[in-house]
């Protein structure tokens, strides 16, 4: 067989025009992808980022229900009555409602600094902090230099109509750090706030250590320590049918989503969109990349009836143009990422450098489909015709 590498550069030559032209062409298309493709991606991980995978968005604030022309708060039973609600309409694997409590400030071990409480279900810990566990006899705030901490927990006296405290109990719990300030649970940010966080059934506890010499009842002490159900929803496509149906039902609610309509839905929706764009740019770009080489190879029909006539099959010939066609889907490979970084660097585009390697590929498998397409219904497809038709059909043998 001829020198292969001597014949490549020979017809990459003679046809040097077009090939310049194909070549301007396909990068500046390739290269319009990866653009398009880059901010794409950016936006679809924006949107998982901001409310599919952001648990802040997924929480309905519930704080008091309607009773005829007349409204009263949020009550115990309204975390059972919430719930069965969510099972009669299906929806119990999806939501759910757990009592928030709110309870007196403790102090440290020197009384000098309050902590003002929260109490809530163990299973809403992440809504707290990533590190908060609100494991029993735990408690989790802010950030802490010790394992464990003692306080202080005043024992609450009924006087003259208010409330008052002589007595303190020492009480430790197992520190966890991490609370935020700003977080689903509480909906008004309070700057510099000392807030801590336990689970209910130790928020029971405390309560009933605070109130242990009070004449009322229990029950009464914790529902007036309620201060709203929070509703969960796992799904955020979910939250739009389970708020509906709180306020079918008369209660008050407070979500993210509450003033648009069919958002959550809006939001499924443009993330298919997005995905939808993009495989359309994928097909775009394997399509200009195949017309474009399937018309160099139309032209090229001269040369390779020359090379038949030199002694090259039809296998020779495919190998010949295979290695063409290799390296010039190779070349615009590396000047499309050599535009990408310059543009990253130059920030002529807000394009993401942590996208790099998902561009690489890719673009990989653009040029790979491409190439196997050009394979198929070009260098085998002309390598496969007579002399006659290569001559007849090339037009400057016209």
């Amino acid at each position: 067989m001829k020198n292969k590498d001597l014949v490549v550069n020979i017809l990459r030559k003679k046809t040097h025009h077009f090939l310049t032209i194909s070549l301007i062409v396909m990068v500046v298309s390739l290269s319009m992808f990866n653009f398009i493709f880059a901010y794409l991606a950016d936006q679809y991980r924006s949107i998982n980022k901001d409310y599919f995978n952001n648990s802040n968005v997924k929480v309905i604030h519930v704080e008091g229900k309607a009773e005829g022309s007349s409204s009263v708060g949020v009550q115990l039973q309204d975390e059972n009555d919430i719930n069965d609600l969510l099972l009669e309409n299906g929806l119990s694997d999806k939501a759910k409602a757990y009592p928030i409590y709110i309870l007196p400030t403790i102090f440290d071990d020197s009384l000098e600094k309050g902590y003002s409480m929260l109490g809530l279900s163990e299973e809403l810990a992440f809504l707290v902090g990533d590190t908060c566990t609100l494991k029993d006899d735990s408690i989790c705030i802010k950030e802490t230099v010790e394992d464990h901490i003692d306080f202080k927990i005043p024992i609450i006296e009924e006087k003259d109509g208010g409330f008052s405290s002589n007595e303190v109990v020492d009480k430790r719990f197992i520190a966890d750090e991490g609370a935020k300030n700003e977080n689903a649970i509480l909906i008004q940010s309070i700057p510099n706030n000392n807030q801590a966080y336990v689970n209910d059934k130790e928020a029971i506890k405390l309560l009933k250590t605070m109130y242990k010499d009070s004449s009322d009842s229990f029950e009464f002490i914790q529902q007036s320590q309620l201060d709203k159900m929070i509703v969960y929803v796992k799904d955020i496509k979910d939250v739009d049918s389970v708020g509906e149906l709180l306020k079918k039902h008369q209660y008050y609610t407070s979500y993210t989503f509450s003033s648009f309509e069919n958002f959550s839905v809006n939001i499924g929706s443009k993330q298919v969109i997005l995905m939808i764009l993009s495989i359309v740019f994928v097909i775009t770009s394997i399509i200009t990349a195949v017309l474009l080489m399937i018309n160099f190879l139309r032209i090229q029909r001269k040369e390779i009836a020359i090379l038949k006539l030199n002694g090259y099959d039809k296998k020779s010939i495919v190998k010949v143009y295979t290695k063409l066609q290799y390296n010039i889907f190779k070349l615009i490979f590396i000047i499309t990422l050599l535009i990408y970084l310059i543009v990253y660097l130059l920030k002529l585009v807000p394009i993401s450098i942590d996208l790099f390697l998902l561009i690489i590929g890719i673009d990989i498998l653009v040029l790979l489909i491409s190439l196997s397409f050009v394979y198929v219904l070009g260098i085998k497809k002309t390598s496969n015709m007579d002399m006659m038709e290569l001559l007849k059909k090339d037009k400057e043998f016209d």
